[in-house]
């Protein structure tokens, strides 16, 4: 069972990729098209990850999720900064970017090794993104033009994809350690694997629908 998952969970980013190339040209006009790198770098890293874990002897992947997480971040700030918010809005955006490389310098440079796993730095970039996610919702639900709001689809996908996801993951990584020492299982698959890797099918998928949207006329 936890194999089948492994695979529908790598398959889901593998699918959303395929999806952002076909429809490259959409995106590019829509300032989605850095997702397309990105989300084929995901893939090649939990690919890598999971032969890693597999036949390595000693298995750590810290310092590849703490080197993920602020290209994510990255990606995003970038895709979110392109969005035609008001100024005042746009600047809170970079306040908290800048804020964001200052608690991970921080972090790292006296906190934590990086090439150890910490749910603080991960909480934070979670948080940020929840709250550029809100930002755009806040945007979408203040259209009052139908063509308009057609044309926001597929970033409100992803936006709504974004505000379920972190959250959800944050919450699983404050109990990291709870879910590790009570063995919590469901089909024998550990609950601190199963949450992240099903809500990251929920995301990738609403990724793709999203990259699909964006190919259809207004």
């Amino acid at each position: 069972m936890s194999l089948y998952l492994l695979i529908l969970y790598l398959a889901s980013i593998f699918f959303s990729a395929i999806v952002a190339f076909v429809y490259r040209d959409n995106l590019k006009k829509r300032g989605l098209f850095i997702l397309l790198p990105y989300l084929s770098f995901v893939f090649l890293q939990e690919l890598g990850v999971f032969f890693y874990l597999r036949y390595s002897t000693s298995p750590s992947t810290g310092i590849i999720y703490n080197f993920y997480r602020p290209i994510t971040v990255f990606v995003f700030s970038y895709i979110y900064y392109q969005i035609p918010f008001k100024h005042q809005l746009k600047k809170i955006l970079l306040i908290l970017l800048l804020i964001y490389l200052a608690f991970t310098i921080i972090t790292f440079a006296f906190f934590q090794s990086i090439f150890s796993f910490g749910n603080y730095a991960g909480t934070v970039a979670g948080l940020l993104l929840t709250t550029y996610g809100i930002f755009f919702l806040f945007f979408y639900f203040g259209l009052d033009n139908k063509n308009e709001e057609q044309n926001w689809k597929p970033m409100f996908l992803i936006s709504l994809a974004v505000v379920v996801f972190y959250p959800v993951i944050n919450i699983s990584n404050a109990f990291h350690k709870h879910l590790l020492a009570y063995k919590a299982t469901v089909s024998d698959i550990p609950l601190y694997k199963l949450v992240p890797q099903l809500m990251s099918i929920f995301m990738y998928s609403c990724f793709a629908r999203a990259f699909y949207l964006c190919k259809r006329k207004k």
